[in-house]
């Protein structure tokens, strides 16, 4: 099939699917006590960033088993990514299932056979979870420390285990992952000190910005 027809084709796909996410939302929102309401724009967030991702990822790969591991991320990526940005909160009932769903996937995740490290195969990816949440949490609990507030929330840990799990250690894709997003927090949270939308003291949600970071990886960056 033509590559076009066939991003096209996907691109419908993940606009469905992005539907089905804002119903899915609210219902585990609801399970999770966290109030989530959306405006007729917000409601279209996810299926139009799905469908454009979708679109993108299928246009650069065809069908190939790598299509649809990475469109699962994109799902659960999106996800977190509209919510986090609504209420600043990471439903435990998305992030931790979906990094259990991510630790299957990396067996048959077509792991590149040389210049890995530490091993080229299903290992990197417990590997670098652990690796990414063990950062996270320092940061999370160092942020306590030295400023008497959460320099990131602990959401922000779950996910950044998920990433690790998502991406593994083939080509340095975890900390690429990371470090993308954190520069892009840092950046956005620098322009917002100087224009002083926020002050020093207030939490910049870095869940949206690790999520581009790892897209970023996730398709410029084969495993």
């Amino acid at each position: 099939m033509n590559h076009l027809l066939l991003a096209l084709a996907w691109a419908v796909v993940g606009g469905a699917a992005g539907t089905a996410l804002n119903y899915l939302t609210r219902w585990l929102a609801r399970i999770e006590e966290i109030e989530f309401r959306q405006s007729m724009i917000e409601w279209f967030l996810m299926p139009a960033l799905a469908a454009i991702l979708f679109f993108l990822f299928a246009l650069q790969l065809g069908i190939r088993p790598l299509l649809f591991i990475n469109t699962i991320y994109v799902v659960v990526l999106v996800q977190v990514l509209a919510f986090d940005l609504k209420t600043r909160y990471i439903l435990d009932l998305v992030i931790l299932p979906s990094s259990i769903i991510a630790f299957a996937l990396a067996f048959v995740t077509p792991w590149t056979p040389y210049l890995t490290w530490p091993w080229p195969d299903w290992r990197t990816a417990p590997v670098a979870a652990l690796i990414a949440g063990a950062v996270f949490a320092l940061l999370y609990f160092g942020g306590q420390l030295v400023f008497g507030a959460e320099a990131f929330g602990f959401g922000d840990v779950k996910l950044a285990v998920f990433i690790g799990m998502a991406t593994g250690l083939s080509n340095l894709r975890m900390p690429h992952a990371l470090l993308y997003g954190v520069f892009l927090g840092g950046f956005v949270a620098i322009i917002l000190l100087i224009t002083r939308i926020r002050q020093l003291k207030e939490a910049v949600p870095y869940g949206p910005f690790l999520v581009l970071g790892t897209l970023l990886v996730l398709y410029s960056q084969a495993p």
